[in-house]
């Protein structure tokens, strides 16, 4: 018993620390290194909600190449990278994807939306309602920005928040 116990008890500190990254008070990360991710990292043509209006659109719709950034309106980090999101140069090469704002209620799907308004947001954004994309890339913890080439494969990802250079880098990639 007290084997399994000092057991858990190290998994959890273990799981607990993510290296190179401290975190705010709601634990998302706020400093990460960048990933380079396999080649063979594609993903997957799942169904995304328009933030705006709900209305549905595949995946594999959304053009490639593109810069995503996965965030919610509950992430303070991801609030840091706002005024960033208000260069009209970056709104063609870029998309957002809301995590879990929308999987509670149609009206805090809404208020995201409204937020992103509020903010000067310049490009689109949609809901990966059923988690499966951020599932897929095993995102835990936001603000995460992928670099998506013309073929669907992830070719650059960043955890936390990322800097106007390296977003601007990220864009010259797509």
């Amino acid at each position: 018993m007290r084997r399994a116990l000092l057991a858990a008890l190290l998994l959890l500190l273990t799981a607990c620390n993510i290296s190179n990254q401290a975190g705010d008070s709601a634990g998302t990360p706020i400093v990460g290194p960048t990933k380079s991710v396999s080649a063979a990292s594609q993903v997957p043509n799942v169904v995304l909600a328009d933030l705006a209006n709900g209305e549905k659109l595949h995946f594999a719709e959304l053009p490639m190449p593109t810069v995503i950034t996965f965030w919610a309106s509950w992430c303070t980090t991801c609030r840091k990278e706002f005024e960033l999101w208000r260069d009209p140069r970056l709104a063609s090469k870029m998309v957002g994807i809301n995590v879990q704002d929308a999987q509670a209620s149609e009206s805090l799907r809404h208020a995201a939306f409204e937020l992103m308004q509020t903010n000067g947001t310049s490009f689109p954004s949609y809901v990966d309602s059923k988690e499966v994309l951020t599932g897929e890339l095993g995102i835990i913890g936001l603000p995460v920005t992928i670099v998506v080439d013309s073929t669907g494969r992830i070719i650059k990802r960043h955890d936390g928040v990322i800097s106007k250079k390296m977003l601007y880098d990220f864009v010259k990639l797509s």
